[in-house]
């Protein structure tokens, strides 16, 4: 007997006509919701179709890619309804199960699954067709809730992210952190998390430029140690650790990358994938047995050419933003690194031309004066800029004396002027200035 002659469908019959005759009111004016069916499409399909029902047969039920959908599961009897639920996997959209009544487990693993309504297989298809645009506003209605639902928790995910930034940053504690950024927004008229995804979005920039940066001056050091290995006169001690050094160099330049790689989140992939190709010859040449000064010297011109490109991009995104400075000040790093590169290898490189070193001593000079020209304030800014004075004139001293103790001499002064410019970056970053733009 069908199961709309049984009691309890009896029963039920004036239930669905109201509904039938209230939803048949609002249907014509109601732009319909294509529906998936699997693994076959059920018999009432033909009569969806006439009601202005777009259909679709698939064998495994799956979210769209052409806009909304709802599924109909149609499952004429208890094996295709067993077979239906052979597997767990979520059906990825809303879905009615059309089927035999099925028993507690079936219904709490088809539940499981995303079906949201089930209706005896032979239901009448107006019934049907009206239910499904209740079960499609139903639908609709849940998303949005739940959009609003995740919208508040990133909210709240992005302020936390920020205060972890500026507590970090600053060396303050969550209370100092929420209060900066709640009067940040009330001066510059915007919302919370608004300033907390600034923020954030800042601050990822900021260190994908400090790290993109740091190839360009790894690029050189690298090949300023292998030179200063080769030095005759370097004590074993000293060889050690200018090794040391280099492998610690080395392990930077692959850390970066890493890094870069989540930072972008494939944004300026062509240029990351450059600046690993470019350092995947330098690493070939580094383990070379025989090292050869001029071909390393030629990698890391290709490492440092390649991540200038990315920087550059980094940069264009930047625009006139304080975090944009972050970017010259980053080329000091490389300036200084290549400045005493090119002094090692006129040292220890047979005809090695040594023009470099004077173009590389207006270049850094030039460069730092722009940088000293930029609005940066901050407590810890200037004492930072007094680091670097002072380091910078301990690497041209060291260019300046007699050969016999110019190699010693330019690689101290750079590992000083380096150190010096590394926690000045690291000021910057720190900076209110840039973290909030």
């Amino acid at each position: 007997m069908p199961a709309w002659l049984s009691p309890r469908g009896l029963i039920l019959a004036p239930f669905w006509g109201v509904i039938a005759r209230a939803m048949s009111d609002i249907s014509s004016s109601i732009e319909h919701t294509t529906l998936i069916c699997s693994p076959a499409e059920p018999p009432q399909g033909a009569d969806l179709r006439a009601r202005g029902w777009s259909l679709r047969t698939v064998s495994e039920l799956a979210a769209p890619t052409d806009g909304p959908a709802l599924g109909l599961l149609w499952c004429p009897d208890r094996t295709a309804l067993a077979h239906l639920l052979h597997t767990d996997r979520a059906f990825g959209l809303p879905a009615v199960l059309l089927s035999p009544p099925p028993t507690t487990e079936e219904r709490r693993a088809v539940l499981a699954r995303g079906a949201l309504l089930w209706l005896p297989a032979d239901v009448n298809a107006g019934v049907l067709a009206d239910l499904l645009l209740w079960l499609r506003d139903l639908a609709s209605h849940q998303q949005a809730r739940d959009s609003a639902a995740q919208a508040k928790l990133d909210e709240r995910k992005w302020t936390e992210r920020a205060k972890g930034l500026l507590m970090q940053a600053r060396g303050i504690d969550e209370a100092a952190a929420f209060a900066l950024l709640r009067n940040t927004a009330m001066q510059t008229q915007s919302k919370l998390p608004e300033v907390a995804r600034g923020v954030v979005h800042t601050s990822e920039l900021a260190e994908a430029l400090e790290r993109a940066g740091a190839q360009r001056m790894l690029s050189q050091r690298i090949v300023k140690l292998q030179a200063l290995r080769q030095w005759p006169r370097l004590a074993p001690p000293e060889r050690r650790e200018a090794q040391a050094l280099l492998d610690a160099s080395a392990e930077r330049v692959a850390a970066n990358l890493a890094r870069l790689a989540e930072l972008l989140r494939h944004d300026l992939a062509e240029e990351l994938a450059a600046v690993s190709a470019a350092w995947a010859q330098l690493d070939a040449a580094l383990a070379h047995r025989q090292p050869d000064l001029a071909r390393s010297d030629r990698a890391a011109q290709r490492l440092l050419e390649s991540s200038e490109t990315l920087v550059a991009g980094l940069s264009e995104r930047a625009g006139q933003r304080p975090v944009g400075l972050l970017a010259q000040v980053t080329r000091l790093r490389l300036l200084s690194q290549r400045l005493a590169k090119e002094g090692l290898l006129s040292q220890v490189l047979p005809g090695h031309d040594a023009s470099g070193l004077a173009a590389g001593l207006d270049e850094f000079i030039q460069a730092y004066d722009q940088v000293r020209a930029a609005p940066l304030a901050g407590p810890a800014l200037q004492p930072a800029f007094a680091a670097v004075d002072e380091a910078w004139l301990v690497l041209l001293r060291g260019l300046r004396v007699e050969q016999g103790d110019a190699v010693q001499r330019m690689h101290q002064g750079s590992e000083r002027l380096l150190q010096a410019l590394e926690a000045l970056i690291q000021a910057l970053q720190g900076s209110l200035q840039l973290i909030l733009g």
